[in-house]
């Protein structure tokens, strides 16, 4: 979501941008059912939001863990979506730190890729300042499908894949991405 966002602001408010960074996310509109790895996102907040914490009290992470088996088969992953819980010190029992039915209940348009009327002036949104995308190489969220629309709004970029890395490549291979993200910015 972070990635959509951050290319939203660079294409509609260039001056307040001085770089951009995104990670494995295409300025274009995702579906479930045209896009198997949107669907599977569906599926994760679906899973989610079915857990329903608040009528859970005395539940821990491990528990969590152990109820996201069954939709969330790789370990990691799930580590990474435990990241999102913690425990509300004055009742004890574990809460989202995210707003999960915002996110839930606004998938499609966070699917999509929706610049408002901005996107319909005559002079095509461009962020001509520097950007680096990184891909999983895993992952189907940038495809080469997916390069035309990506080099027509944002010419001066560059992408490089961690070979392996799912579409949490910053979960599934922190790291590497640490170590290309400190290269970039270095440079």
């Amino acid at each position: 979501m972070g990635g959509k966002v951050a290319q939203a602001v660079a294409l509609l408010y260039p001056k307040l941008v001085s770089g951009l960074c995104i990670i494995d996310i295409a300025p274009v509109e995702y579906t479930p059912e045209n896009d198997g790895s949107w669907r599977a996102v569906k599926l994760i907040i679906d899973a989610l939001v079915s857990l329903d914490l608040d009528g859970r009290p005395g539940v821990t992470k491990k528990d969590i863990d152990l109820d996201l088996r069954k939709t969330v088969e790789d370990p990691a992953l799930r580590s990474f979506v435990l990241t999102n819980i913690d425990m509300d010190r004055s009742t004890g029992v574990l809460r989202w730190k995210i707003n999960l039915d915002a996110i839930a209940n606004q998938l499609d348009i966070i699917a999509g890729f929706d610049l408002g009327e901005k996107s319909s002036f005559e002079d095509p949104l461009q962020y001509e300042g520097d950007t680096f995308f990184i891909n999983g190489g895993a992952s189907r969220f940038v495809r080469s499908v997916h390069m035309k629309t990506i080099a027509d709004y944002f010419p001066n970029h560059m992408l490089t894949t961690i070979r392996g890395a799912g579409h949490w490549v910053h979960a599934e291979a922190p790291d590497a991405t640490l170590a290309l993200l400190k290269k970039y910015l270095d440079r």
